[in-house]
């Protein structure tokens, strides 16, 4: 009798050791989409091209056989679809040649949207009037925007350079300086909208004595009240 339960308390752990698992897997599985650096990741490896694609399958196929690789091309399809998401095995054994495939340019962009996720931002309050919110706000707005560019990588973000370069240390610089050229000028752009809004919203206030505006950067936000001069 005593083996019988034995057997029994064995087979009733078993099914609840398959059923953690499976909890475990899902767990990871809704992690992958919701961490804002694997949800890019996800979105370049969806938006690969087909001779890429094909070139990512083939390097999969060399290093973990012809049936892994069918099943993550099936898994594949049927994640761009929308039907699945991927196991972490299979997910990250796509980021294992991802950096292959990939061009620089992509490189330079995957990075530049990874720094803005990974680098901190600081809150500014400022209050200007109509006459001189340019010449008040702009020393703020460049020394928010050095700060992005100058800031130290954090741990993660150079593991994540040293993989998108595959190790190469002369790749990983160019890479990084392109991504922070390229995060400046898109910074600059926005500035200069943002301009273009406050003068829009000052000439809209109807005689209002003050208004608000928020100027979001990649590095800080800026929340300004602006009163008549």
């Amino acid at each position: 009798m005593l083996i019988v339960y034995l057997a029994l308390a064995a087979v009733i752990v078993g099914i609840l050791w398959s059923l953690y698992k499976k909890s475990i897997l899902k767990r990871h599985a809704k992690k992958l989409s919701s961490s804002s650096e694997n949800a890019q990741l996800i979105k370049v490896l969806l938006s690969l091209e087909d001779e890429p694609l094909a070139d990512l399958f083939s390097l999969y196929r060399q290093r973990f056989g012809a049936g892994a690789a069918r099943y993550a091309r099936h898994t594949y399809r049927k994640w761009k679809s929308g039907d699945v998401r991927p196991t972490k095995q299979t997910f990250y054994r796509f980021l294992i040649f991802l950096p292959k495939v990939m061009s620089f340019d992509l490189k330079c962009e995957v990075l530049r949207e990874l720094r803005e996720a990974y680098i901190p931002r600081d809150n500014y309050s400022l209050t200007v009037h109509t006459d001189d919110w340019k010449e008040k706000l702009r020393p703020l707005v460049e020394d928010v925007l050095a700060k992005g560019r100058d800031a130290e990588l954090p741990t993660e973000l150079k593991k994540k350079l040293s993989w998108l370069a595959e190790d190469d240390v002369e790749v990983a610089d160019a890479i990084l300086a392109r991504s922070q050229t390229q995060q400046s000028l898109d910074s600059l752009s926005l500035m200069e909208k943002e301009f273009t809004n406050i003068e829009q919203l000052l000439n809209n206030t109807n005689g209002a004595v003050q208004a608000s505006h928020v100027l979001r950067l990649p590095a800080g936000t800026i929340t300004m009240t602006i009163k008549r001069g």
